[in-house]
């Protein structure tokens, strides 16, 4: 991933993603890697994937699912239009009653307190709009595991 120009109205910078052959010889850029699972699918139309970013740049999440082609649903900065990505013409909107928000949440986040070394484990709620979608396509979020990746 690397660092791209300014977003509209200046709020910040959009990354493009280089193939990692190309990293070194690309200034400016930097390695970033994640790990995605599709846990549910609806169709051909859209599906529900766990990530876990293994380096922490700037929206890599988004740059790299709009890169492969599978812009997360909401994504005006990344999900482009229909001709930027390739699928069936719809960018990173599904139409109909699913909301233009951006469906990408962070669910779990844990790491090791930094004074006092224990293990912290922060869960937050799915946003009001996934909710809806996730009702939508008949998903409940007790259907993933709490930890995807866990088994990797």
């Amino acid at each position: 991933v690397k660092a791209g120009g300014r977003g509209k109205g200046g709020e910040g910078e959009k990354m493009i993603a280089v193939h990692p052959r190309d990293v070194e010889s690309t200034p400016g850029a930097k390695r970033a890697s994640t790990l995605y699972a599709t846990l549910f699918r609806v169709a051909s139309r859209a599906a529900w994937v766990a990530m876990e970013p293994i380096t922490g740049r700037t929206h890599q999440l988004r740059a790299h699912m709009a890169e492969i082609g599978h812009p997360i649903i909401g994504d005006g900065k990344y999900g482009g239009s229909g001709q930027e990505n390739m699928g069936d013409g719809w960018g990173a909107q599904l139409g109909g009653i699913i909301s233009k928000k951006l469906h990408l949440h962070a669910r779990t986040m844990r790491f090791e307190h930094p004074h006092t070394r224990k293990p912290v484990t922060i869960t937050a709620p799915m946003p009001d709009h996934m909710a809806h979608s996730w009702d939508t396509f008949g998903w409940s979020e007790d259907l993933a595991a709490e930890d995807p990746f866990e088994d990797i």
